[in-house]
């Protein structure tokens, strides 16, 4: 498998204006793929059905974010884990962090060693057709 990729021009941030424009390698994104696909795909790899996997899914979805909202940290073996974060402004002093200074809630995704050895991928430059003066 490749992955796709691309030139995506990036400014430097805090600069007036948006300073030097770089480019950095992007990746090409094809259509997500939908929840009820990916049950199916697993369907077949099983004797589960459809269903039963959606099912599955579903109550996994349920149960994760229980335990999100209690600020724990859910790990999946080879999968990885999920964890709550919070993103918020810096104050000079502790007693000035409160809930006025938490900004948001984040989900944050950490995979295993053995997903990202599963990982291993080619990559592939995508070249785009430059666009046809009129």
């Amino acid at each position: 498998m490749s992955i796709m990729y691309k030139a995506v021009p990036k400014t430097q941030p805090g600069v007036v204006g948006g300073g030097q424009i770089k480019y950095y390698a992007g990746i090409v994104r094809e259509r997500p793929v939908v929840i009820r696909k990916f049950a199916a795909e697993i369907s077949n790899m099983s004797t589960l059905t459809t269903t039963d996997v959606f099912a599955v899914l579903e109550s996994f979805l349920d149960r994760l974010h229980v335990h999100l909202e209690e600020g724990r940290i859910v790990q999946l073996g080879d999968l990885g884990s999920f964890s709550p974060n919070l993103g918020s402004i810096g104050e000079d002093i502790p007693g000035d962090v409160s809930i006025r200074t938490i900004k948001n809630l984040r989900v944050n995704f950490r995979p295993s060693k053995e997903l990202k050895k599963r990982l291993s991928v080619d990559f592939e430059k995508h070249y785009e057709a430059p666009e046809r003066a009129e």
